[in-house]
């Protein structure tokens, strides 16, 4: 069989990803920038703080640019589209990645919370993938990824908003997959499991929490933010052309029900 990896090959593109100075974010435009592709990363924190995070992906050989912004807010989604095609005159790959959580029993989830991860969580991607197909129907080629949870179909009441909004993603990327995939665009959803970023640091602290999780993961181990990068990898390249309006956990198996014979 011949070994050619050429359909991985991002040389000439540019990706936009939300939410990326660190954890699975970062981890993915390592993977895109390693296939060729030049990043425009995106975060809350300052253009200071964000520096290692830029010159640690700029090894690649890259360009890479870094665009401050804070989803939740109103306008911010235009305003961080158009300086990032200010920044790299042209975006081929938009991953929004970018998403905060909220853990609370469902009675006692207030209308301001519920606001806050919607706008963050969904409001900004909606925004982000309109403004993105506008640009990329004009060139005929364009890959756009979400970033959804194993929430979807795991339906923890402690993350009913959160669970709910991811859901709801992944339902609007299919719908729109239907719509533009005949134009050279294609629209997935990732959803990744239990990972070991700094959102779960508190959590894998404590021994007893990590055996009661393993417990539920088919393949026995926490997954790493490296993880989601190879299929970040694949859904951002020409090997990915066939492939649209899928739903693709890297969760290591944990929505699946557990064994009743174990």
């Amino acid at each position: 069989m011949k070994n050619d990896t050429s359909p991985f090959n991002l040389t000439g593109r540019t990706a936009l990803i939300t939410g990326s100075t660190q954890g699975i974010g970062f981890a993915m435009a390592e993977a895109l920038a390693s296939a060729g592709a030049n990043i425009v990363l995106n975060g809350t924190s300052s253009p200071k703080s964000a520096q290692p995070s830029v010159d640690a992906l700029k090894t690649s050989g890259r360009e890479v640019w870094y665009c401050q912004s804070d989803l939740s807010k109103p306008g911010s989604a235009h305003v961080l589209f158009n300086e990032a095609v200010s920044c790299a005159e042209h975006i081929d790959i938009l991953i929004s990645n970018a998403s905060v959580q909220k853990f609370n029993s469902f009675l006692d989830v207030t209308e301001e919370e519920m606001d806050y991860q919607f706008a963050t969580n969904f409001k900004s991607s909606f925004i982000l993938i309109q403004c993105a197909t506008a640009a990329m129907l004009k060139k005929g080629w364009g890959r756009i990824v979400t970033i959804g949870s194993v929430q979807e179909e795991n339906h923890n009441p402690g993350f009913a908003v959160y669970g709910a909004l991811k859901a709801a993603q992944t339902h609007f990327m299919k719908g729109l997959a239907r719509a533009y995939s005949k134009n050279g665009i294609t629209f997935n959803n990732i959803a990744p499991g239990f990972i070991d970023t700094k959102r779960n640091t508190d959590f894998l602290g404590d021994p007893e929490n990590v055996a009661k999780m393993l417990a539920k993961i088919p393949a026995n181990r926490v997954g790493a933010p490296e993880d989601c990068g190879g299929a970040a990898l694949l859904l951002c390249s020409n090997a990915s052309s066939y492939i649209t309006g899928t739903n693709l956990f890297v969760d290591g198996g944990l929505r699946l029900k557990p064994d009743p014979h174990r």
